[in-house]
């Protein structure tokens, strides 16, 4: 059913990325990623001021007789950045700067030199740092693989134009490595197929305090993918203390009654979809604790011939979720509800803190297209 899914979402996609030159169908999907963070350094200036942006580079010419095609990004930064590929933006990070969450970006590369370029900045006294690995994939079929380290170059601060291929940044200073990949906490990063999990996401609620029995709210996120990438499918876990149903772009896909075991949905996209609209409306039946977490890993279909799938994370947390602080309006799970007046929701824990810990996944329910 994938196949057949991503076969017809192929077809009727005709625009192309400014990056590239037109879409080809013929090139496979690429399922298992060969890209990996494993030989990357962290890497940075210690001249960093707190929230300042530090520009970053790195070109690259492919060795005699080689033509790049395309490429496959991980990459993520503490806390803040903006992804461009030959002057042309491509993404950013995830939405609340957690940086042990990387996001997967899929762009075409012109044929011979090609600069990637990151700007990132520390927020909420962070040591910063950017890690990078890039698989640059050759006519041919045979790839190279670029990664953060000391041949980098970085700025304190973005002159004009920094960002395009033709800026000359040989009086840049080199990056500092931090240490290897392999020195920091590990970082995760959406691969295709998916392999969801609760990690980073946090329990939310509208308040911290004790939660009468019978109280219900309801919740609402939108995700908006980076330029040129369409949502293929979203893979979700989640779970409610003690009660919720789940709208995805305001059909319902599902609802649990057992706080302590997770339920693993997957929704497929119909070619065309751009924003998805997650909303929960979860109900405290007992007790005096409340709380509802969430994880979607999105896979999404760039344009152009890059040859795999982006992919980025959804969490519930404090930053980006709303929700109602009373009385819940009609037409909440509509993805044209305006919501900008909803408070931001409460971070309760982490997953796996001291109140709710661990929790069990029940098996996957069926696939739902809308």
């Amino acid at each position: 059913m994938v196949a057949l899914f991503f076969c017809a979402f192929v077809s009727v996609l005709f625009a192309s990325l400014s990056l590239a030159t037109s879409a080809d169908p013929a090139v496979a999907l690429n399922a298992a990623s060969q890209v990996t963070f494993v030989n990357s350094d962290w890497i940075w200036t210690p001249t960093a001021n707190p929230n300042a942006l530090i520009g970053l580079r790195k070109g690259f010419t492919p060795p005699v007789g080689k033509s790049l095609i395309a490429a496959e990004i991980l990459v993520s930064v503490e806390n803040t950045l903006a992804l461009y590929v030959n002057g042309e933006f491509v993404g950013s990070g995830t939405e609340d700067g957690d940086w042990v969450i990387a996001n997967r970006f899929c762009v075409d590369l012109l044929p011979s030199f090609n600069v990637f370029a990151v700007n990132g900045s520390v927020t909420n006294g962070g040591r910063g740092g950017l890690l990078v690995a890039i698989l640059l994939t050759y006519s041919d079929g045979t790839t190279d693989t670029l990664v953060t380290d000391s041949s980098w170059r970085l700025h304190n601060g973005l002159p004009a134009g920094w960002e395009q291929p033709s800026f000359d940044d040989t009086t840049w200073t080199v990056a500092t490595s931090e240490g290897p990949y392999q020195n920091f906490a590990a970082v995760f990063s959406p691969q295709y197929p998916p392999a969801s999990t609760l990690n980073r996401a946090n329990w939310i609620w509208t308040t911290s305090g004790n939660i009468p029995a019978g109280t219900t709210r309801a919740f609402r996120h939108t995700f908006t993918p980076d330029p040129n990438q369409f949502p293929m499918s979203a893979s979700i876990l989640i779970a409610a203390d003690d009660e919720y149903t789940l709208w995805v772009n305001g059909v319902v896909v599902g609802t649990g009654t057992t706080w302590n075991i997770a339920q693993d949905y997957t929704v497929n996209f119909s070619p065309g979809t751009t924003d998805i609209v997650f909303v929960v409306q979860a109900t405290n039946v007992r007790g005096t604790t409340a709380g509802m977490i969430m994880s979607a890993e999105i896979s999404m279909l760039p344009t152009g011939r890059a040859n795999c799938t982006a992919g980025s994370y959804v969490k519930s947390n404090a930053v980006t979720w709303r929700s109602t602080a009373g009385a819940i309006p009609a037409g909440f799970e509509q993805p044209n509800f305006d919501d900008s007046a909803w408070p931001l929701v409460v971070g309760k824990e982490l997953y796996g803190g001291k109140v709710y810990g661990t929790i069990s996944v029940a098996g996957p329910s069926p696939p739902v297209t809308i």
